[in-house]
């Protein structure tokens, strides 16, 4: 299994991805990233009864 790694980020302190090589990812096809996200147990799409009960809620603009 691979390394979880967790980055704490703000407007302050925003993600740097300059140690972050995306070669490999920029070489696969949008079909081999579908492919490999619905192979990936963790990263399962919803189904059509998980999509009815989202609830989208916006981001407080006081706590940013």
């Amino acid at each position: 299994m691979g390394k979880i790694i967790r980055k704490e980020h703000s407007k302050e302190n925003p993600i740097d991805n300059r140690d972050i090589d995306f070669t490999k990812a920029d070489e696969l096809s949008d079909e081999d990233i579908e492919e490999r996200a619905k192979s990936d147990p963790d990263s399962l799409p919803f189904t059509e009864e998980e999509i009815k009960e989202v609830k989208i809620r916006r981001r407080n603009r006081d706590n940013d």
